[in-house]
């Protein structure tokens, strides 16, 4: 009733009912991608829920479903609970270990819990399982590993492996561009974050909230090079 009543004034207003609708629809834009925003990440919690809540339903009928421990693992590590996801996958680790979700679920566990080397070698054969695991998000994870330590070289190496694999990622053209940076090679640095700014540009609006941060970061890095 509010919007109607808008229109109706806009159009009085302009004297053209076109532009007034147009003015309306402006106004209403940002609040409606705002709100599908938040509509879609509460969906993906709503989903990862639901399928937990199978999961854990299927296990209290079959506790011995390697595979829907896995399943389960993965959910719980990409909401963060490591320990939890740990427990699942760990126990059953031997009657899976030739699946590439199992070891990189059980790396990414050991190297949140300082387990470095062990964990870096799952991850490792999980992508020798399944190069393009993930979307690249292994190599991510590599070349966080090296970061941390500072071994600049073998840290952009697995960067430039996650860009190859998904050119569009915004926080791997970003820790490309600091890892470059860090090694003194500049002119590389600038091209790779200025990858990542493009890359945010041309992402779908549903991608822009989780690669915002890795966008700002980019932004300010180039400007200090």
């Amino acid at each position: 009733m509010g919007r109607f009543f808008l229109f109706t004034l806009l159009a009085w207003l302009t004297g053209n009912p076109l532009l007034a609708l147009l003015i309306v629809i402006a106004l209403a834009l940002p609040g409606w991608l705002a709100g599908s925003r938040v509509a879609l990440r509460l969906s993906r919690r709503v989903r990862a829920l639901g399928e937990a809540g199978r999961l854990r339903r299927a296990l209290e009928i079959n506790p011995h479903d390697a595979k829907a421990r896995v399943d389960l693992a993965a959910i719980l590590v990409r909401q963060g609970k490591y320990r939890e996801a740990r427990a699942e996958v760990e126990p059953v680790f031997a009657r899976v270990e030739d699946l590439p979700d199992a070891n990189y679920c059980l790396g990414l566990c050991l190297l949140r819990d300082g387990e470095y080397e062990r964990g870096r070698a799952l991850v490792e054969r999980a992508l020798e399982l399944s190069p393009r695991f993930a979307y690249g998000e292994p190599y991510l994870r590599l070349g966080d590993f090296r970061a941390d330590r500072r071994e600049w070289a073998q840290a952009a190496e697995r960067y430039r492996q996650a860009t190859a694999i998904y050119s569009s990622s915004v926080e791997a053209w970003y820790k490309l561009g600091r890892s470059l940076g860090e090694l003194g090679h500049t002119e590389e640095a600038r091209a790779a974050l200025q990858e990542a700014l493009t890359s945010y540009r041309t992402a779908p609006w549903y991608r822009r909230p989780d690669d915002r941060p890795w966008k700002r970061r980019a932004a300010r890095l180039r400007r200090t090079l």
